[in-house]
């Protein structure tokens, strides 16, 4: 795995990693990338406390059979901005797929990371420990508002259109 990382990066130096959520399928490989990168990573307040205990049923590391090494992380909140070349990359809180589910948005691009929050087609589960179909409602209706171009969800195809894909979503989750 580090090495196509490596190869990805093509010279380029990876200064942090930011975590949408603390499930294992996106947090599991994470200790081997900090212990070889040498950089911090950061992950929503809520989901730290599941992590960091490596608590296998709210990471869901014992259904997907992933193992998981915590490493510490640092908390993130809403409205938290890293500055990472010419992308300005801002937090935002989404609850509802994890208690502490995040997007993250660059104000630059447009583009949106939105983790298992919304797919180009759908919505992430909220059955899982951790999750609330009422939380992941309001964290639709904020994205909402949010000019969204490109998103790049953490399964699945991209969307050209963000906001798009937002708006179904809420139709999705609104025929529940």
């Amino acid at each position: 795995m580090i090495e196509g990382i490596w190869n990805a990066l093509d010279g380029l130096r990876l200064s942090c990693v930011l975590l949408t959520h603390c499930h294992a399928d996106h947090s599991g490989g994470l200790s081997s990338i900090v212990r070889e990168f040498g950089c911090p990573a950061y992950m929503g307040t809520l989901d730290l406390g599941p992590y960091s205990s490596n608590d296998r049923d709210v990471l869901f590391s014992r259904q997907l059979g992933v193992e998981v090494d915590p490493v510490g992380c640092k908390a993130l909140s809403e409205g938290e901005v890293f500055d990472i070349g010419d992308h300005r990359l801002r937090a935002i809180s989404t609850p509802g797929h994890t208690a502490g589910g995040l997007c993250f948005y660059d104000e630059v691009t447009h583009s949106l990371f939105s983790g298992d929050t919304v797919f180009a087609r759908g919505y992430g589960r909220t059955d899982l420990p951790g999750g609330s179909t009422s939380k992941l409602a309001e964290s639709l209706s904020k994205l909402r508002n949010v000019n969204i171009g490109m998103m790049y969800p953490g399964h699945g195809p991209a969307s050209p259109d963000g906001n798009e894909s937002v708006r179904e979503a809420v139709k999705m989750m609104e025929g529940w």
